[in-house]
């Protein structure tokens, strides 16, 4: 009876202990179900025939329901299921129901009863229902396909349910803090398998070819986090014994099964490391990896419970073709899904509002952790790229914050972006780094431990479990909480940035703060954070709290060669007095290596981005820049090497300034392109990949003997009318030469893409053919995208290609975009064509094409409207205020001199 009573005050605490501000939002809003029921296990069943190619299915769902409060009516949601029949029952017997009705709007479907369900009582709704896996939205239940070797089309039943699709398969209460157990059978031919979240119990065989697969009650979990598959995928599988024995699978179509091998590896080595870092063992004797066509993901990937899905260009490794570079990705994705089995499924948010709790510490710790688990993929030194991001994308002044509450379905999946993922994750790397990665993991460590048994969380047990673990280790002052440090981050949009001003040659340092804005604003919100201010001289290195709400601080710093924020882990950018920027500039070039490479990165985004915002001049931004013609280290470079881009889409409205960019860098990349090379070696790193790409990219160009050598492997293509380009090494090193492709051998190109199957071969193929700026060849390419011979992922990377290497495809991707039927013609989906408007927008810099995008975005994608027109003004403002002055110091730049 304790345990009883036990789950019943468990229940109610998930469903009604809510942050006051969101209980004041439910009081006001109706898009969240009422609570006054709650179910306590799900036994679901699928009847599916995938296998015959019939996309219909049948199902019943049986929910064990709680009364919280007095009520005549269970609400639950329903979407696209058909109901057949629905009964309530408690203890047995029957409860009569009035009726039912499906709410449209709400997603609700309402059960209304004779009598009133009095609280503390228990009922069964059992409920018959179908549905079809035939949708275009690749959510929900849906279908996916591939071919086989014969050309057979092959059909499988698949899930994506996050955020709020569970609802759209089976009837459900489809809310994150709703977690309960299920016990899932699911119905399917004899030559299929059936896949759910936990291990199968057993099967059994039924008349008319088919059989039934039974599986294990799963623990308490969320309803967008169960996921099944019905398929004839194959299987490889590795069993790892200790500390506890644990099954690893990685499931794909048949014709894949060589390439299943490293990503079970990874897996296993990754899963132990998480367990072992986090002091938690991993929930289930089972995980398995399900590879699905890339073109029938849009997610990419999903952390189900027990049965992660992904695409299969991101989950797949061929040890013949691909180099081992390639797999930092799978380690990547692997350790971010696998992440999530800790925070969003065992730890669930309360809302939505709180998905960078599920997120922030995905992104982090897929770097942290693949580092310890792989250390051979760097990947820890390559998160400053996230927080480059981050910063980037929170300078726009419509940008929010970490915490945000919302209800709309469409409005919750928009959440699930750049703040979610990056600033989230940024935000954490900065306080594991104040207050040292031991006191973190200690905290986390609590936060687990604390909220494993509830299951579900808000930001404030974070900062619980983390507020201890500083106060145990001493490393926050004790004037402050962990509470109103976080807050000032997490319940606020934007970012600081912090100037640094030395009173005259003195160890006196001041220090001001403001929010940073990418463009800059006539009025500005007065906002303030606590920032910790990190810094390293000659003789040491140490830490003070800028506190928020005041003008500015003063701190004395003894020491020379002081550096600020060495290691690039705070969230905030830094700008200096001329004096201490020369200073820096000089220590640069004398000394390169006495900054760690982060720091060097620091240097170069800071500079360049507070010259785009006019808070500091563009002399002193290209002096940091001009160092890299003695920088050979990925690290940096990929710095350098986005900003190049972004100048790169400014400036190519302006033929002669774009020239003077590319030769500019391609002087800059010289040193690099020699170190690096042409082409790929075998075994060799990922970042050193990255850094021939980035070289090849920039300074083949402008080098006699790499374009002579790019050309000489065209013309053997050519002679031998082959055409295939399997490296991306070659791709990039051909690229300069391809912009200049004569209609022959494109259409050559074309032919042979057309025949190939290999995914990973087709992209960089894509890539190589997108090099072209002749208007016919780009237009010839775009008309045929309204054919069966690309698959929509590939006609996004065509056309995103296009816009994105030269003017002359932007202008022709807006004039076919714009037309009347083109868009019908290519048929892209409703979730991939605004995404496409959106990123478009960052390219667009001249008035006409603005008009004409923004008169194209309110025909096909008028949500995006305020979106798109606030990229195309700050675009506008960065070429009014910017464009002549960079202009004119990329044609000198003898004026970028040594300080």
């Amino acid at each position: 009876m304790y345990k009883l009573i036990a789950l019943l005050a468990l229940l109610v605490n998930v469903c009604l202990a809510l942050p006051p501000a969101e209980r004041n939002r439910r009081e006001l809003t109706s898009l969240r179900l009422p609570n006054t029921t709650v179910p306590t296990h799900y036994d679901l069943y699928l009847d599916t025939d995938v296998h015959l190619g019939v996309m219909e299915y049948s199902g019943n769902v049986r929910i064990s329901i709680t009364i919280l409060e007095d009520t005549n009516q269970i609400v639950l949601h329903s979407l696209r299921n058909v109901i057949h029949r629905l009964e309530l029952s408690s203890n047995q017997l029957p409860v009569p129901v009035e009726g039912f009705e499906l709410d449209a709007e709400k997603e609700f479907l309402v059960i209304t009863t004779s009598n009133v369900l009095v609280a503390g009582t228990y009922h069964v709704l059992d409920i018959d229902f179908s549905n079809s896996l035939d949708r275009d939205d690749k959510a929900g239940f849906y279908v996916s396909s591939y071919e086989t070797e014969e050309g057979e089309t092959r059909y499988l039943g698949v899930t994506q349910f996050e955020p709020c699709d569970a609802r759209t398969a089976f009837p459900c209460y489809d809310e994150p803090s709703i977690k309960t157990t299920y016990n899932i059978k699911i119905a399917c031919g004899l030559d299929y398998n059936a896949k759910a979240n936990s291990p199968a119990l057993g099967v059994q065989i039924l008349p008319g070819g088919k059989k039934v697969t039974t599986f294990q009650t799963t623990p308490r979990m969320q309803s967008y986090i169960v996921a099944f598959l019905v398929s004839d995928f194959i299987t490889e599988r590795q069993i790892s014994k200790e500390p506890h024995q644990i099954a690893v699978s990685t499931l794909a179509r048949p014709t894949a099964a060589h390439l299943l091998s490293y990503s079970v590896d990874a897996s296993v080595k990754f899963l132990r490391t998480m367990e072992e870092y986090f002091g938690q063992s991993y929930a289930m004797s089972k995980m398995d990896n399900v590879a699905v066509n890339d073109d029938h993901f849009w997610a990419g990937a999903m952390e189900n419970w027990g049965l992660v899905t992904y695409r299969e260009s991101a989950i797949l490794f061929d040890p013949e073709t691909q180099p081992d570079s390639d797999k930092v990705g799978i380690v990547s994705i692997i350790a971010h899904e696998y992440v999530h089995q800790f925070f969003g499924n065992l730890l669930a948010p309360k809302w939505w509002s709180f998905v960078w709790l599920n997120e922030g510490f995905a992104n982090l710790y897929q770097f942290y952790l693949a580092d310890i688990s792989h250390p051979e993929t760097n990947m820890r030194s390559r998160f400053g790229g996230v927080r480059e991001a981050a910063l980037r994308n929170d300078g726009d002044p419509t940008i929010r914050a970490m915490t945000h509450y919302v209800e709309d379905r469409n409005e919750v999946k928009r959440l699930f972006d750049g703040i979610a993922y990056s600033k989230s994750a940024s935000v954490l790397h900065m306080f594991n780094y104040v207050f040292t990665e031991t006191t973190f993991q200690k905290g986390l460590r609590y936060y687990i431990q604390l909220n494993k048994d509830n299951g579900v969380v808000e930001d404030q047990d974070l900062f619980d479990s983390l507020q201890q673990a500083v106060v145990e280790d001493a490393r926050l002052p004790l004037s402050l909480t962990m509470h109103e440090v976080f807050s000032s981050w997490s319940n606020q949009p934007g970012a600081p940035l912090v100037t640094v001003t030395r009173v005259g040659t003195t160890n006196e340092y001041l220090f001001t703060q403001e929010r940073f804005f990418t463009d800059p604003q006539e009025t500005a919100p007065s906002q303030t954070w606590w920032i910790p201010i990190t810094y390293s001289t000659s003789s040491g290195a140490g830490i003070f709290w800028m506190p928020p709400g005041v003008s500015g601080v003063s701190y004395e710093i003894v020491g020379e060669q002081i550096m600020f924020d060495p290691e690039s882990t705070g969230y905030y950018r830094i700008n200096y007095d001329l004096q201490t920027w020369t200073n820096l500039i000089y220590d640069l070039y004398e000394n390169t290596n006495s900054f760690p490479r982060l720091s060097r990165s620091r240097l170069i985004d800071d500079s360049m981005q507070l010259a785009h915002a006019g808070k500091l001049d563009y002399g002193t931004a290209f002096k940091v820049i001009d160092y890299l013609q003695e920088e050979t280290e990925f690290i940096p470079w990929a710095t350098a090497a986005s900003n190049f881009e972004y100048l790169h889409r400014m400036l190519r409205h302006d033929e002669e300034a774009l020239q003077d960019l590319e030769n500019y860098v391609a002087q800059l990349a010289e040193k690099l392109l020699f170190e690096y090379g042409y082409d790929s070696v075998k075994g060799e790193s990922a970042d050193a990949l990255d850094t021939r790409m980035i070289a090849l990219r920039w300074a083949c160009n402008n080098n006699q003997q790499c374009r002579e050598a790019a050309s000489k492997r065209i013309e053997t293509m050519r002679k031998r009318s082959s055409f295939v380009i399997n490296s991306k090494s070659d791709q990039q090193m051909m690229c300069n030469e391809l912009r200049r492709i004569n209609y022959g051998d494109y259409a050559t190109m074309v032919e042979n893409l057309r025949s190939m199957h290999d995914q990973r071969t087709r992209s960089i193929m894509i890539d190589a053919i997108t090099c072209a700026e002749d208007k016919t060849v780009i237009n010839d390419l775009l008309v045929s995208l309204s054919s069966n011979d690309f698959k929509e992922i590939e006609k996004l990377q065509i056309i995103q290609n296009m816009f994105k290497n030269s003017n002359v495809g932007l202008n022709t991707v807006m004039e076919m975009l714009s037309g009347p039927e083109y868009l019908s013609k290519i048929n892209l989906s409703n979730r991939n064509l605004p995404k496409l408007l959106q990123t478009l927008a960052d390219y667009v810099v001249e008035p006409a094409a603005a008009n004409k995008l923004i008169a194209l975005v309110e025909r096909e994608a008028p949500t995006q409207l305020l979106t798109v027109q606030a990229k195309l003004r700050a675009n506008q403002s960065w070429i009014q205020r910017n464009a002549a002055i960079v202009s004119s110091m990329l044609k000198n730049p003898a004026q970028v001199d040594l300080p």
